[in-house]
């Protein structure tokens, strides 16, 4: 879903050109989502309750959780998205305001926002919850007697990760464990089909992230030097992204003599680069994701690109952080290995390079467990129905108020 069809709006700005003109139909407060009409065609018989997203406008974090929102309007779901100015004094009592128009039941904020929703259940009564970020909810959030009064407030908690979840349980207590979710961010199996062996090519291995420290892409390059050194094959590698490292992989590509093997691209899935990265995953034979930690830009979730590469039949290659090892069960769906261990990982790439029935056997495990245990529809219906059991506490706490 592209953002360009989509009219946002902010408080007291004028409205973009391309928004209707009864502000009735789109309010210039609320992001309606245009979904298409094969999506909307039940909607009127499981009609769902009006539920408001509060959001920071971080374009870079945005995509998957429009994504979500999209499988709950899929669910029948009435979201308005509100996106949070803080350069904008009493945008709290503004959401408020708008939530009591609108008959608003609940509320989901991001930890970025937590503390907005919370603003606004004072003024309203209205409920709310949010989703973690990371794996460690502490490190980039509020601190922690501000993230347990969050959490005590909220009808319930998403946490992206089973690791994420342990940390805040450990910090909250048992007694919030019933009101801690694990629901992982998933991936849609329908956009990413299966491609198998036989259309890819036996010697690519892909990389693909952002271009920065974390992604651990210096140790891949190391590695396929070990390997041209020790193996009479050709191999190549790509690595799709973008960012600051750039220049530096560049520099160490021609430092080990690797021009001829190592190419750094640009491919983007929402964008109309080509090649795009599904293009990529479709022909390489190994990804590799050889992570020092998790890069800023998965929010503490799970890499949507690992993801994509096991619902398409791509072995992956990673490091055993966590997370990690809460998808790849090493041997089994993938490989995982110590970070920043060059050695360690081309014997790992080595091993699925040269053994095309391993490949196989991991790529058809993976796309299993993808289907099985990551698919963003299934996962967004949990998240439909805790949303659906908080929209209803609320009615029959209303009635009762009355």
């Amino acid at each position: 879903m592209s953002t360009s069809r989509m009219p946002v709006g902010r408080p007291h700005a004028p409205p973009p050109p391309y928004l209707p003109p009864d502000p009735k139909s789109a309010p210039r407060s609320v992001l309606r989502l245009a979904t298409d009409p094969a999506r909307r065609s039940d909607k009127k018989d499981r009609k769902g309750a009006p539920i408001g997203y509060v959001l920071n406008r971080d374009v870079a974090h945005l995509k998957p959780v429009l994504d979500e929102i999209l499988e709950l309007e899929r669910f029948g779901f009435d979201v308005h998205v509100f996106f949070v100015d803080r350069n904008f004094p009493g945008y709290a009592r503004w959401i408020a305001h708008e939530v009591s128009e609108r008959r608003i039941e609940h509320l989901h904020a991001h930890l970025a926002t937590v503390d907005v929703a919370r603003h606004v259940k004072r003024l309203t009564h209205i409920g709310y919850s949010f989703t973690l970020a990371g794996p460690n909810p502490f490190a980039a959030g509020p601190d922690l007697t501000s993230l347990r009064d969050h959490a005590r407030e909220a009808d319930f908690v998403v946490a992206p990760s089973e690791t994420s979840r342990r940390e805040l349980l450990s910090a909250m207590g048992p007694a919030m464990a019933g009101r801690v979710f694990r629901i992982y961010r998933g991936v849609d199996v329908e956009r990413f089909p299966f491609s198998p062996e036989a259309g890819r090519q036996a010697d690519a291995i892909l990389a693909a992230g952002p271009l920065v420290q974390a992604s651990g892409f210096d140790d891949l390059i190391d590695a396929i030097a070990i390997l041209r050194d020790r193996r009479p094959e050709r191999i190549r590698l790509t690595i799709a992204g973008a960012g600051p490292s750039a220049p530096k992989l560049k520099a160490t590509i021609t430092a080990r003599h690797l021009e001829d093997r190592v190419e750094l691209v640009a491919a983007d899935n929402e964008s109309n680069t080509h090649p795009t990265l599904t293009d990529l995953m479709r022909v390489h034979a190994i990804m590799a994701l050889p992570y020092r930690r998790l890069p800023g830009s998965c929010d503490g979730a799970v890499p949507a690109v690992l993801l994509e590469a096991m619902a398409m039949g791509l072995p992956v290659v990673s490091t055993s952080l966590d997370g990690m090892r809460e998808i790849i069960d090493d041997g089994w769906n993938g490989r995982l290995i110590t970070p920043r261990q060059p050695h360690w990982l081309a014997g790992a790439l080595e091993t699925l390079l040269d053994n095309v029935r391993l490949r196989v056997r991991i790529a058809t495990n993976a796309r299993e467990d993808v289907e099985q245990s990551f698919n963003q529809a299934v996962n967004a219906s949990e998240l439909a129905r805790l949303l659906s059991m908080a929209a209803v506490e609320h009615r029959t706490c209303a009635r009762e108020v009355v």
